[in-house]
């Protein structure tokens, strides 16, 4: 078996979920799709072995009853191709989403993110007016700060778990109870999942590249300038919903109340028992907040 079937065995898609792969600008991208009908664009987190069906794992089979599902393995992640040649910046990733749903020659569609997903999914939408139906956002530091909210200490100390990664199972573990609240989903499989995309040529390379870029993004102007959102989300008219888990240790829900003085377009809901990937810790309670508010494309 070779090096890709044991990474798809280990990954144990169910039934109804296919993986594929699409050439985007020359990155050999995966994505997971299930369902048909009105294409709803799934955009998961950052952190060690974060992939498109770890980060929407309950969510997919669910939203598949509804949709045409896609969740991407965005540009360094999962078993999308990681080219050591490039920056990974948050610019790179929206670049390299635009031309993922231009290669799924998808017209009208809707966004769903999670974390530095959901800043990559409102920066495609601002980037390409027209394209985007609605925006579904899932408690996102990464929006608070392209808001011109300072990152917390709360946040920090979360920060420093991420950052602390070194490639073993136990760091890996420390760094779910970070973004999971039930840790009781923090299951084998999924961290034997999360440790063979890891562990995968380019991971490292990906990882250093995102904390350089971080770090540049204090000092460079231009950087910030593509980054910043205060002066373009606050006047997307399409729908937007940002649902923040009320027990979010990564990106604290006080990042929820101050966005909602700054996004008054934006309606806000809050999953008292939930962490930073709220879609995984109270999953029907999401999978209801999605179908409802993904139904209602005009």
């Amino acid at each position: 078996m070779d090096q890709e079937a044991q990474l798809q065995k280990t990954l144990n898609y169910p039934k109804g979920v296919i993986s594929s792969f699409i050439d985007v600008n020359g990155i050999r991208t995966h994505f997971v799709q299930a369902g048909s009908g009105y294409p709803v664009v799934l955009v998961h987190g950052a952190g060690p072995g974060a992939s498109g069906w770890s980060g929407w794992r309950e969510a997919i089979p669910v939203l598949a009853e509804h949709f045409r599902v896609i969740a991407i393995d965005t540009l360094g992640f999962g078993l999308t191709d990681k080219p050591t040649d490039i920056s990974y910046s948050d610019q790179a990733s929206v670049n390299h989403l635009a031309g993922f749903v231009d290669a799924l020659c998808l017209d009208k569609f809707a966004l769903v993110g999670n974390s530095r997903g959901a800043y990559l999914a409102a920066k495609y939408l601002v980037d390409n007016p027209g394209r985007v139906d609605r925006l579904l956002m899932v408690s996102s530091g990464s929006i608070a700060n392209a808001m011109g909210v300072e990152r917390s200490v709360a946040q920090s100390a979360g920060m420093g778990v991420l950052q602390s990664f070194d490639g073993t199972p136990e760091a890996m573990r420390r760094w779910m109870e970070v973004i999971v609240c039930d840790h009781s989903k923090i299951t084998e499989e999924l961290i034997n999942a999360r440790m063979t995309i890891a562990a995968l040529p380019g991971h490292d390379y990906c990882r250093r590249s995102q904390d350089e870029y971080r770090k540049k993004l204090k000092v460079d102007k231009n950087e910030r300038q593509l980054f910043d959102l205060r002066h373009r989300l606050p006047e997307v008219t399409v729908p937007m919903h940002m649902v923040w888990g009320g027990k979010d240790s990564f990106a604290p829900p006080e990042f929820s109340d101050k966005l909602q003085t700054l996004l008054p377009n934006v309606t806000f809901e809050v999953m008292e028992n939930s962490g930073h990937q709220a879609q995984n810790d109270e999953s029907d309670r999401f999978n209801e907040i999605a179908i409802r508010f993904l139904s209602k494309v005009s």
